[in-house]
């Protein structure tokens, strides 16, 4: 009978850690901030416009009717 043989797993492949400088990163980052940021600020005018606007009413009738109530 032969005995089993252990084998055990050395790290000689890794390779070293380093401290180097990240990555870094991909280049249209700067301008999908910028697209984002516009959206938002044209989002917001558009519904400050639309809060600020004086009701529509389509049709004089029904002002009619409700003011001589």
């Amino acid at each position: 009978m032969t005995s089993p043989t252990l084998t055990v797993p050395t790290f000689s492949d890794m390779p070293p850690i380093t401290t180097g400088k990240p990555d870094s990163g991909n280049p249209l980052k700067g301008l999908l901030i910028t697209v984002f940021t516009l959206k938002v600020v044209v989002a917001a005018f558009l519904l400050a416009t639309v809060s600020l606007a004086p009701p529509y009413i389509a049709d004089q009738r029904h002002a009619i009717v409700a003011s001589a109530d």
